[in-house]
Parts: C-alpha cells; structure tokens; sequence
C-alpha cells in the first residue's frame, strides 16, 4: 500500500474508534476495542513515517550532492562520482586503517591527511579542531546520511532552525522583543519622536559529545556483504538520538544545551488533572499573534492518545488525521510533533509545548568524526570505532515565542 492509502486506512480507523466513545459511558469490551483499534492506528503510522522518511532521506541525499557540486564548480555526476571514491576509501579505512589502502585510494586518503594537517597547525585551536583518527576521512555522504539519521531517531530535529558552524566558538545571538512597537499619527511639519529597540546578546555554546566505544569482531570484517559503515553510521545516530532528544528537550543550560521545554516560558495552568478543550484555547492565545504563524503543538505519544478523545465546544474532535503524505496530524488547527522525552501528564508537569519551533536554535560543529581503535581491543579480536561532535541548543530570545502548559498540582487547581 501506498502511504496515501495507509493515511486512509488510519483514518478511517480513528473515526470508527471515536463511534465507540459516543455513549455517555464505555463498556469493558468497547475500551478494548478502542484500545486495540488506537493501537493499530499508532502502528500504521510508524510504517507511514518509515516510508516518507526514505523518501525524503533520497530527496535530501540528491540535494546534497547537487549542492555541493555548485559550490565546488562541478557536474553533479562529477561530484557523485568523486564521494563515491570517497566512501570506498572510507570503508576500507574501516576495515583495515590507512594500511589496508592501496594504489589512487592511499594517495587520495594521504591528501586529505595532509590537508587536514596544514589547516589543523593554522588554526591554533589544538584542543578543539575536528579530524583526529579519521575526521578527515569521513565523505560528505556519511556525513549527510547520519544527520537524515539523526532526524529520524529525533524529528524535532526537522522543525528546529540548525546552525551549522566551522568551530565551536561562543556563537553570539542577539535578541530583541518588539512586538509593542505601534506607529502613531503626527501632525503635518511635526518632527517624529525616537524610539531605541532594546536589543540583548546571548551565547549559544557548543558541547562535545562522544559515543561509547562500537566493537566490531574480526570475523565480520572477513565477510564482504557487511555494511560496515552503515552498521557504525547507525550505531552512532542512535547513540546520538538518544542523547540529543533528552537534552534538546530538557537540558538544563548548565554544562550542556538548553532544551526547548526548559527555554520555553510558562503558560496557562490546566483547569483540572484532565486536559479539556479550553485548556488549549488558553495555551494557543498565550502565544503572541506574531509567533503563532507556523507553531505546532509538541507532546509524547502518551499524551497525544488522550487527546484522540477530546472535542470543541460543540462537538467536533479536536484531532484530525492527516491524509496527505508528508503532513503531520492537526490538534485544534496546529500540526502535532511526537517527542518522546516530553513529560507525560501529571500533577504539576508541562507535557505539551506550542509555538513555532524555529526559534528555538540547533547548532552544529563542523561535522561528526569517527575514531578507529586499531589495537585497544586487539586481544579480544575486534576493532573499536566511537563518533564525537560538538552540538548546542538554545532559544536566545527576549519573547515568549514558545509556551508549556502547566498541568495543575491538583484536580481544580
């Protein structure tokens, strides 16, 4: 099936799980059914979002090459055929270190060495620079693919702004809240008045993070149909995923990002220990007019289950499934991002974000670097690869474009 016709299929299964909520109470039997059918929806989705993701994984990957191709002043063959030769050095290197090259393959390996050398000695930044035990080897491509990667495993990834840097540097931000500004009516030949718009500076800051070590035993080297660096590609996404949506999300800002739910201001407080319609009419117009183009409403898969069941004042459900592909689902008007390190609802938690997700910042260094362990784990016959990078996040504004809903301590309060 297409992801049109599986967009279908959901849909019609929310709807007929929904007829089973029309009573003024559910039966035992009819809370099992809406729970096996909410299920099957839920696993629908998953496969939609796999299919749509290696759409746009391909889409992206093509993109890159033709872009890089233009900056470089060459034929998108020309470039697709030159990281092609990348990724065989690459995976050789893999396999057996800068030994195991040979030929056009070592010789091209040993430039970018030693142009990784000549701008590693310029920079004067030694305790910082990307590159060593195999930065300089990894193509484009891998580099592409582990960020498609990334955003797979953490799709709030697509909806934030990314800042891609060349070093990790304090990367000044500044900040400026001028939604007050109003023009005014003057006389004919009156002089205007002045008014300074109050601009503020914050730093967003880069942090390195590393994976653990990846083992890989030697007999698996000695089969030829392995992926290896896809096998490496997506334990270090995964590694990275897992870190990054926690700390993307919920970081403190101290030693490490700031997470959007941190930087987030505090909204409106629920009216009960169960979400109802008006609480989301309160958190989407505590957002100013001028950052509610493009918000979308941010949860974990827990809470957006109990907001299947939840309707207006007249009736209508408040969820509505998408049918095109590519489209996420509307709660009350608003796309939904699914984040899993979003708290669940609970007395005094703030499971829900609104707002335009662009103010919030991702930055980037450079790109991620693998490291082959040649002899750490020889006695064990495996070879260890680890990745590191250098990430940050923040949302360096003087506003309040982005609002949490605070649950109430109480029921009622």
């Amino acid at each position: 099936m297409t992801s049109k016709e599986l967009r279908a299929k959901r849909a019609k299964l929310i709807e007929d799980a929904r007829a089973l909520t029309n009573g003024e109470s559910m039966t035992a039997e009819q809370v099992t059914q809406f729970d096996a059918m909410m299920g099957e929806a839920s696993r629908i989705m998953d496969q939609i979002t796999r299919m749509e993701q290696a759409d746009n994984a391909a889409r992206t990957l093509a993109e890159g090459i033709a872009a890089r191709a233009e900056a470089g002043g060459v034929s998108a063959d020309q470039q697709e055929s030159d990281e092609k030769q990348q990724e065989r050095v690459f995976v050789a290197w893999l396999r057996g270190g800068i030994e195991a090259l040979s030929g056009e393959d070592r010789a091209f390996a040993m430039r970018r060495v030693l142009a990784y050398q000549a701008s590693f000695q310029n920079a004067g930044d030694m305790g910082t620079a990307t590159g060593p035990g195999g930065g300089y080897l990894v193509p484009p491509a891998f580099a592409g693919q582990l960020l498609v990667a990334l955003k797979d495993y953490f799709t709030a990834l697509n909806l934030f702004d990314m800042i891609e840097t060349s070093t990790g540097a304090d990367l000044p931000w500044p900040t400026n809240d001028d939604t007050a500004r109003r023009a005014k009516i003057i006389g004919e030949n009156q002089q205007i008045s002045t008014g300074d718009m109050q601009f503020g500076q914050v730093s967003l800051k880069a942090f390195l993070y590393a994976t653990d070590a990846i083992l890989v035993p030697w007999t698996l080297f000695q089969d030829s149909f392995m992926d290896l660096d896809g096998f490496i590609r997506n334990a270090i996404a995964t590694a990275f995923g897992r870190t990054l949506a926690d700390d993307l999300t919920t970081g403190t800002g101290v030693g490490m990002p700031q997470g959007v739910l941190t930087g987030a201001a505090a909204g409106p407080t629920s009216k009960g220990s169960d979400l109802i319609y008006d609480d989301f009419v309160e958190l989407i117009h505590s957002v100013d007019r001028a950052y509610r183009t493009g918000a979308t409403f941010m949860m974990n898969d827990n809470t957006t289950k109990a907001l299947h069941l939840l309707k207006d004042q007249i009736g209508r459900p408040l969820w509505v499934p998408s049918l095109i592909t590519g489209m996420p689902d509307t709660f009350a008007g608003y796309p939904v991002t699914v984040n899993e390190s979003m708290p669940d609802i609970a007395a005094g938690a703030t499971p829900i974000l609104f707002g335009n997700l662009k103010n919030y910042k991702f930055r980037m260094v450079k790109q991620v670097s693998v490291v082959r362990l040649n002899e750490r784990y020889a006695d064990y016959l495996q070879t260890g690869y680890f990745g590191y990078a250098r990430f940050g996040g923040g949302l360096p504004t003087a506003a309040a474009p982005l609002k949490k809903l605070v649950m109430a301590a109480k029921a009622g309060g």
